[in-house]
């Protein structure tokens, strides 16, 4: 059934230039699901008459034996070729070596730089020395390792790489960061576990950050950086019904004030998992809603997986006379 469906497909392939190009059978054969993969190569040939989708048999096999002379399995390849076809038509020797080569030299290599060219194969076709080397060297002037680069790249590496924009962006928010007096050191760890919070448009970075102004933050704490992340993140709509969330629940509005300043995240809860906790904190354990909203960090713990446990082994301690029954103790809650 399948060598048939295969056949089938192949036999319908058109050309896409004057020439006779077609897909060669084993370049097919990496391929899960050739009739979407052959729609994907007829929309990009039709859209942009510039490129060449398959350049031609010997090119497509080229590519792939290449790809796995660099340690990609055929699935990935499959993958590869499936969400971006024109990687057949690369010059292997103008673009692909050079530029898979870069990213070996700064640490990648194997399945991770299978998964990483995965999720952006577009890196392949682009430009070494215009389009990656430049925004690659800015980012490590204010990251200060290759390391750090990749693991930021591995989140954000089309914002990067394929958009001079954003580097502009980020530089512009960045620099505002500094003007607020944020230490460089947290302006590093943002850019690297956020980066799509500083490429933002700057004007509305500025908004976000004359927001938290306005609302206390201490520019020097890590929780003001968290608050950005949570504005950009949530719309004012919808930042106000998870406060609605915490009135019914019997927060005050300096209580939620306090939580938001303490702990920004608490914002970026789901409502169901907020009234989850609440339930299970005050019907199950007996706490009060003011004592919860002192550690507002617990709403970002999972349910099943650290506070029920935790709270199951303080009700085994109490009920043996092991530590004295009060207000949940601070191991519930610590971070460890």
């Amino acid at each position: 059934m399948w060598l048939r469906c295969l056949r089938n497909t192949i036999s319908r392939v058109k050309n896409f230039e004057e020439g006779s190009s077609k897909i060669h059978v084993s370049s097919c054969l990496l391929i899960p699901n050739p009739c979407l993969f052959l729609v994907k190569v007829r929309s990009i040939s039709s859209s942009s008459p510039s490129v060449s989708a398959i350049s031609s048999l010997s090119n497509a096999d080229l590519v792939i034996t290449l790809l796995e002379s660099y340690g990609f399995t055929k699935p990935f390849i499959s993958k590869i070729i499936t969400k971006y076809p024109p990687i057949l038509s690369s010059d292997p020797h103008k673009t692909l070596i050079p530029n898979i080569d870069f990213f070996i030299s700064k640490g990648l290599s194997g399945l991770e730089l299978a998964k990483f060219i995965y999720s952006n194969p577009n890196l392949l076709k682009r430009n070494l020395q215009n389009h990656i080397i430049p925004p690659f060297n800015v980012l490590k002037n204010i990251l200060k390792s290759d390391k750090n680069v990749i693991t930021t790249l591995k989140r954000q590496s089309r914002e990067f790489l394929n958009n001079k924009l954003s580097i502009e962006k980020m530089m512009f928010n960045i620099e505002l960061l500094r003007n607020q007096g944020v230490p460089q050191s947290n302006i590093t760890k943002f850019l690297i576990s956020q980066p799509r919070a500083l490429t933002i448009i700057t004007s509305k970075f500025k908004e976000i950050v004359e927001e938290i102004k306005d609302t206390g933050f201490d520019p020097y704490k890590t929780t003001y950086l968290l608050a950005i992340q949570v504005i950009n993140g949530l719309s004012k709509s919808n930042r106000e019904s998870r406060m609605d969330v915490y009135r019914r629940l019997g927060w005050s509005e300096e209580q939620i004030h306090n939580a938001f300043r303490y702990h920004p995240l608490c914002m970026l809860t789901s409502e169901k998992k907020i009234t989850s906790v609440m339930d299970y904190l005050v019907n199950q354990m007996g706490y009060s809603s003011s004592y919860i909203a002192q550690y507002p960090i617990i709403m970002c713990y999972s349910l099943e997986k650290r506070i029920i446990p935790r709270c199951s082994v303080y009700k085994i301690l109490t009920s043996k006379g092991l530590v004295k029954k009060k207000n949940c103790p601070k191991f519930t809650f610590a971070d460890v």
